[in-house]
């Protein structure tokens, strides 16, 4: 029993870890193929939209994290709270529901909207449905904030009180950027782009330290 534990926290911490680096990895693909679109407003769903050519590489990356964000919520020990297993899982879900239902064009270009290429359009089921996804995946991301800011509120004092300091506020740190790119997409020239990066790479951060917090609890 205490192997099929030790075996399932460590699937755990692989699955977190590698499902992160996956999440933040469209930037590093976005500048090996040359910044197609500019990257200070472009979001990193319109990477992926239907009319993109490398749009496959941005649609795997989205199924390989949320399959592993999953797989981490599924494993994430009882100790760690119950909702970071379900926030975890509904973020993964969310994730590859993003993958599934790409945007018809690349929304923050203008000049790339079909009616002002004097096209008939009429959104697509998949272009719809990505805002329901983005949406619940915003709200899961937000969850595992909480709940990342809940475990370091309650871990003991290591690291000194700066590093303390840090992590607490890790996580509301994070919630305060997914708030600034809502705002941000109301406001374009707040840059969402930009802000959505900042965000992807600090929430990525996030579930980072969170695989390195459960490995520095004792084993149960």
């Amino acid at each position: 029993m205490k192997q099929q534990m030790a075996d399932r926290t460590k699937l755990y911490r692989i699955a977190l870890r590698v499902g992160a680096l996956l999440y933040s990895g469209g930037m590093a693909s976005e500048a090996l193929l040359g910044w197609r679109l500019d990257p200070r407003i472009t979001l990193l769903s319109e990477l992926a939209a239907r009319d993109r050519e490398h749009r496959r590489v941005f649609q795997i990356l989205d199924l390989g994290a949320g399959s592993l964000f999953i797989t981490a919520g599924m494993m994430q020990r009882r100790g760690g709270g119950k909702w970071l297993g379900i926030w975890l899982a509904t973020f993964g879900a969310a994730t590859i529901g993003d993958s599934l239902s790409p945007l018809d064009y690349p929304i923050s270009h203008e000049h790339l909207r079909p009616r002002k290429q004097g096209k008939h359009w009429t959104p697509s089921g998949s272009h719809s449905a990505h805002y329901v996804t983005t949406t619940v995946a915003g709200v899961a991301a937000a969850g595992i904030c909480l709940e990342h800011w809940r475990l370091q509120r309650a871990a003991a004092d290591s690291g000194g009180t700066v590093g303390r300091v840090v992590r607490v506020s890790a996580g509301p740190t994070v919630g305060l950027l997914l708030l600034s790119e809502t705002l941000t997409l109301v406001l374009p020239k707040l840059l969402p782009g930009v802000v959505q990066r900042v965000q992807t790479l600090a929430f990525s951060a996030l579930c980072l330290d969170l695989a390195a917090e459960d490995a520095a609890q004792p084993p149960e």
